[in-house]
């Protein structure tokens, strides 16, 4: 536990230390090929910002098992305790994908981040246009955050125009 004096208010605040977030933003992304329900804690994804790190450290549960790991995106696998495992079902393929997305995520004005929460999802070239392109997997795209009678611009695809209904906020 940690006593800290608030600046000029002469009150102490007992406050404790976490090691992982308080509030983690989890994602369920389906069942794993054991048949265990695979979460992602969204907040743990270390962002890397653009150093061409290809590793990413993050959080996920198999079940109630909480597990530490690190993505290489470069091979396409994580690793936990030092084994390597490579995607077995449609839910480790997801995970896989919204860490290595989301791992050059950095701060720009009028900017923020979505997950593709069911894919497949259609990117457009103009807001209910010709389908530029599918994004088959879950993953973290950029948009604009003002969106425009329910679509959100975005630089996924080269640049095009994705439904409200096909995306989530990501923290």
């Amino acid at each position: 536990m940690k006593v800290a004096k608030l600046s000029g208010l002469g009150i102490a605040c007992f406050c404790l230390a976490f090691s992982q977030p308080v509030k983690a933003e989890m994602l369920t992304l389906g069942t794993a090929s054991g048949g265990q329900q695979i979460r992602l804690d969204t907040n743990s994804i270390q962002r890397n910002g653009n150093t061409g790190s290809w590793w990413s450290g993050f959080t996920y549960y198999l079940g109630n098992e909480r597990i530490q790991a690190e993505a290489h995106c470069g091979r396409g696998l994580w690793t936990v305790d030092g084994e390597e495992y490579s995607p077995q079902s449609k839910a480790t393929e997801n995970m896989l994908s919204i860490v290595c997305s989301a791992r050059h995520i950095r701060e720009v004005e009028d900017m923020g981040y979505s997950v593709v929460f069911d894919p497949p999802s259609n990117v457009r070239s103009s807001p209910g246009g010709a389908v530029k392109c599918t994004l088959d997997k879950m993953t973290v795209i950029q948009v604009y955050v003002e969106p425009k009678n329910g679509w959100y611009s975005t630089q996924a695809c080269g640049g095009g125009w994705i439904h409200e209904s096909q995306i989530r906020a990501f923290r």
